[in-house]
């Protein structure tokens, strides 16, 4: 009842306008403060107070009201690499960068030391302003033209969550989106969990998870999809959140996934090293600086764990209008509005076979890849991206001036879109109208299974993903070969979300995937393309065998272990595979899939999408 959905955004509004607190500068609210305290510095509004250790370049404590929102000995911090080539930003040089009733705004600079790993300067920010609720924060990385070869993969923000005690936490539900909103193992679940084979995934043998594993690859995410994430309390009515602005400083473009909050902890990846990601890659003699961030470490209060979250959002999307911030120092790094430019245009899809299909929902963006990549393997510079709208137009704003590659893609598209030598200058930018014209192998899609868009969750497990050993669950739930008859099969319930290894009796072997067809007739010449996507592969081959007789073999090209880091997609490719018709038969057709490798659980395929066009 439209009154009943009224009056609950009514009480919704009233809890956290009461609580929740003000977004913006309030002009009532007091004076931001600074305080020197040799080793520590304060930063203080009337929602929040923000101590930093200038020897760690960490935040060890944010006070709101009563509670401390960062874990006790378990600071916010920034961190690169690992094992030997792990850093911190550790010893750096302090400096104010402006201290005003509006803002308060320090910086850490750690310099290169030769011999050490990542060739590159880190400088840490924070920034405090008047009315705000958390406290804003960003890096930039620098390699000079004199340091040599070097590159950054792993690059990342971590921020502990507290306990209230050994026994609880102070915020104990995680909130990322609609399919992982559960409440976390406690402390003290955490400290009775027993470890599996696979060192980041743990057994938890009390508690309301009690009986299922816990990691932090639970829950990945494609942080343009989002907007925020964190942890939020039905108890202590508190939360905290990673709160996006913008988004042109992540690498690989919006389909980029990775890790979010986990049981005791929020990360932000800057790199988005996991599932594949691209390294940033430094040589000596280059000149290069980047800034990752600015976003708000945002805290709230006084409602339950869902009310906070949809304040968080809500939040997020006041954080996007902001973008980019005029308070950010390095106006050559990070230009300010007025030296950015806006992109703009309509894009048209015409596809011969999909007339139905339109560029509504696309993805448009801008990128600079290297010559012969494109945006999906692209670290080193900035992307923007943004949606097209019903009518076709798409607008995208806040780009910094400079050449660009435009591309384009959608749902129900292979392929891609792309135009190159786009000139961004500041101001407006118009493309014209564009148009895109799909291209396909054939005259006629005689089956298709799946939908292209570079992810497997249309199939069976695929919205159930997020499970350390999913993979165990297989060989119980589907028979071996799996078979799939076009035509009759639902690709919800009989096309497994993954193709890896079949398991029984503790025996490994191979597992078929069979796909039944029937053809009323079969062209007199001509070749027919068999259309293979792919929405994730690791180490994996598939041997393709029509009627009996094998008709391709292939190594998709992928990497990043997304079945063991349970995710639902890696790096999209695709194939096509030639069938002279002559091997097709009239009536009943059978096409066998086989993914022949299989030591280890991570050998696996995830299609996006598979079709048959015929000439």
């Amino acid at each position: 009842m439209k009154w009943l959905s009224t009056l609950r955004r009514a009480a919704l509004g009233l809890v956290l306008g009461m609580v929740c607190p003000a977004h913006g500068q309030d002009a009532k609210s007091e004076a931001v403060t600074l305080n020197d305290r040799g080793k520590e510095v304060v930063l203080k509004n009337d929602k929040v107070e923000v101590t930093l250790n200038k020897g760690a370049s960490t935040i060890t404590s944010i006070r709101m009201g009563d509670n401390d929102m960062v874990a006790r000995g378990k600071p916010v911090y920034y961190s690169m690499g690992g094992g030997a080539s792990y850093r911190q930003p550790t010893g750096a040089a302090f400096r104010i960068v402006e201290s005003t009733p509006e803002i308060a705004h320090v910086a850490f600079l750690q310099k290169w030391k030769p011999g050490s790993p990542q060739a590159v300067d880190i400088e840490v920010h924070y920034a405090l302003t008047r009315g705000e609720s958390g406290v804003y924060t960003y890096a930039t990385l620098a390699h000079p033209k004199d340091y040599p070869d070097s590159g950054v993969g792993e690059w990342r923000m971590v921020w502990g969550m507290p306990a209230k005690n050994d026994r609880e936490w102070l915020m104990e539900k995680i909130r990322v989106d609609a399919l992982r909103d559960w409440e976390m193992p406690s402390p003290a679940d955490l400290a009775k969990a027993k470890p599996t084979g696979i060192k980041e995934i743990i057994s938890i043998t009390s508690g309301p998870r009690a009986g299922q594993n816990d990691c932090k690859y639970d829950f990945n995410l494609e942080y343009h999809s989002v907007g925020c994430w964190g942890q939020a309390s039905d108890k202590n009515h508190v939360g905290a959140w990673i709160v996006l602005g913008g988004y042109d400083f992540f690498n690989d473009g919006p389909t980029k996934q990775d890790l979010s909050s986990a049981s005791g902890i929020i990360h932000i990846h800057f790199g988005r090293n996991h599932y594949e990601g691209s390294s940033t890659k430094l040589t000596a003699g280059e000149d290069w600086r980047k800034i990752y961030g600015p976003f708000l470490l945002y805290c709230n209060q006084g409602g339950n764990a869902d009310q906070l979250w949809e304040d968080a959002r809500r939040k997020a999307g006041i954080e996007r209008k902001k973008w980019p911030y005029a308070w950010v120092e390095d106006k050559a790094l990070y230009p300010p509005a007025a030296q950015r430019g806006t992109v703009s245009g309509k894009l048209t899809l015409r596809d011969p076979l999909k007339p139905k299909l339109t560029a509504t929902g696309a993805w448009v963006g801008l990128s600079q890849p290297d010559p012969g990549s494109n945006w999906q393997n692209e670290s080193n510079r900035y992307q923007y991206w943004s949606k097209v709208a019903d009518d076709g137009s798409f607008t995208i704003p806040h780009v910094r001036p400079g050449n660009y590659t435009l591309n384009a893609f959608t749902d129900g598209v292979v392929e891609e879109f792309e135009k190159s030598n786009v000139t961004v200058k500041e101001g407006s930018n118009p493309t014209g109208d564009l148009a895109w014209d799909v291209k396909h192998h054939g005259k006629k899609i005689e089956w298709e299974i799946g939908i292209p868009n570079r992810r497997a969750t249309e199939f069976a497990l695929g919205k159930d993903y997020f499970h350390g050993y999913g993979w165990d669950r297989f060989s119980k739930l589907y028979k071996n070969p799996l078979v799939y008859t076009t035509g009759k099969s639902d690709p919800a319930k009989d096309w497994n979300y993954v193709q890896g290894a079949y398991s029984k009796n503790g025996k490994v072997m191979p597992w078929p995937w069979e796909i039944h067809f029937d053809l009323n007739e079969v062209p007199a010449s001509g070749t027919a393309t068999l259309v293979v996507a792919w929405a994730s592969a690791e180490s994996a081959r598939v041997d393709f065998d029509l009627n009996g007789d094998k008709i391709a073999s292939l190594n998709p090209t992928g990497g990043g272990n997304a079945l063991l880091r349970e995710s639902v997609h890696a790096k999209y490719s695709y194939d096509y595979i030639d069938i002279p018709v002559s091997k097709l038969h009239r009536g009943a057709n059978r096409l066998v899939l086989t993914q022949t490798r299989n030591q280890s659980p991570a050998c696996h395929v995830m299609y996006d999408y598979l079709a048959l066009e015929l000439p």
